[in-house]
């Protein structure tokens, strides 16, 4: 346990105490009793501004909270550019994965698309197309 400090009234001699008039005894213990109050609800609103700047301080960086919650004007630190171009870099070897060796394969299923990967058109449309423009080329 904390040691509580020792009141105003305690702090005053005994002598000087009895000597001192009635009414002057109660504005001091009234006095004594009102800066205890004062010092608990200091204590309180530390703490409280305390939560309160440690809630101001949050970031998408430092909790769990989106992007979208940071506080206006907040913003975040861009990369460091390095000169070098996105991808590959020249002098690095690729990797890949090795085929399947054919001698160990038991059966072979070919897969066609079925629609065009760039436009979304029916393979077999285009192929009817190409079709019929190479003969009208003959």
């Amino acid at each position: 346990m904390e040691k509580k400090p020792a009141s105003i009234i305690e702090q005053i001699p005994p002598d000087d105490w009895d000597k001192t008039p009635a009414s002057v005894k109660k504005m001091v213990e009234l006095m004594a009793q009102r800066i205890e109050i004062l010092e608990k609800q200091a204590i309180e609103l530390v703490e409280a501004q305390q939560q309160l700047v440690e809630k101001v301080n949050k970031t998408s960086k430092n909790s769990s909270s989106p992007p979208s919650s940071d506080p206006p004007g907040f913003s975040h630190k861009s990369k460091k550019k390095t000169g070098k171009k996105r991808g590959g870099q020249p002098g690095h070897e690729g990797q890949s994965r090795d085929l399947y060796p054919i001698e160990k394969c038991t059966t072979v299923i070919e897969h066609h698309p079925v629609r065009c990967s760039s436009c979304g058109v029916k393979v077999n449309l285009l192929l009817l197309y190409f079709q019929k423009l190479n003969e009208e080329c003959k």
